[in-house]
């Protein structure tokens, strides 16, 4: 399955080309992100992103980790499957990806997270990594950096954002221009933006998927 962190496209790279100096100088490292699998992408709709606070004890490049878990996707004792992490996205992939009207079961969900998280997309908001607790670190990279995540979203152009955690310092800090629909509903656009839990929440996995 390729893999398009490998070899970004031109638009892509040339954001993280602009964007690296800044996190490599604060940080010393530089994380970059985008969609999962290329293939998967491509053949999902509607197309998902998930957009997380930041990769928490992880300082490679992610194009290995995609690759991992492209593996992952058939192999359920992955390490990758240790945290709640993935499990969560790969449920959400597949609910959204399959609503018509009805929210598919959780049981089904949960029989198809590991493959259906091939057909998404993720980022974290900070390309560093922090601990377990850096909420004021992510907002103030959103803060300052705002403008680059935006543009890394318009490249990706997905149908639904998922703010994992992230709503409040997307709306005050990347998209003021939102508007609401509902307590978890915003748009900007034909884009739908859903305010969600932080995927990696101790909450039960169906109350999370739920």
């Amino acid at each position: 399955m390729s893999n398009p962190l490998q070899s970004p496209e031109p638009s892509m790279r040339e954001l993280f080309d602009e964007w690296r100096p800044h996190v490599l100088a604060e940080a010393g490292h530089f994380v970059g992100d985008g969609i999962v699998c290329e293939d998967g992408w491509i053949l999902t709709k509607p197309k998902v992103l998930f957009i997380l606070k930041e990769p928490n004890g992880y300082k490679g490049e992610h194009g290995p980790l995609n690759d991992r878990l492209c593996r992952a996707a058939t192999n359920s004792s992955s390490k990758l499957w240790n945290r709640p992490t993935f499990h969560n996205l790969g449920r959400w992939a597949y609910g959204l990806a399959n609503y018509a009207g009805e929210v598919p079961p959780f049981d089904e969900a949960d029989r198809a997270y590991r493959t259906a998280v091939l057909g998404c997309a993720y980022i974290n908001i900070k390309k560093s990594s922090g601990g377990a607790r850096a909420t004021k670190a992510v907002e103030a990279h959103a803060a300052t950096y705002g403008r680059f995540v935006r543009r890394q979203v318009e490249i990706i152009a997905p149908d639904i954002v998922v703010c994992g955690g992230t709503w409040r310092m997307l709306k005050d800090h990347v998209f003021p221009d939102m508007t609401r629909v509902s307590h978890r509903v915003h748009t900007l656009g034909s884009r739908l933006f859903i305010n969600a839990f932080h995927p990696g929440c101790r909450a039960s996995h169906k109350e999370v998927y739920d």
